[in-house]
């Protein structure tokens, strides 16, 4: 039934590794700032701390290149 309703469209969680694909250099801030910005658009909170723990140090580097509501965005809901 609930089948039938979805149409064979199933929603499932974008994964990190779906995010963000490490590069050459591994993790960038091209790479880092746009999953940033995806996941703070999905709200997902989880997602923000999986990305932190997962890339540290890309992580907080990259946050200067966000706007400000961005940032206080991570900064109310991560610290």
């Amino acid at each position: 039934m609930q089948q039938e309703l979805n149409d064979g469209k199933e929603e499932r969680p974008i994964a990190i590794e779906d995010i963000v694909k490490p590069g050459k250099f591994g993790v960038t801030n091209s790479q880092m700032i746009p999953a940033i910005k995806q996941v703070i658009g999905d709200g997902s909170v989880e997602k923000l701390r999986m990305l932190r723990s997962m890339y540290l140090y890309s992580f907080e580097n990259s946050l200067r290149y966000l706007k400000k509501s961005e940032r206080e965005f991570i900064q109310n809901n991560l610290k």
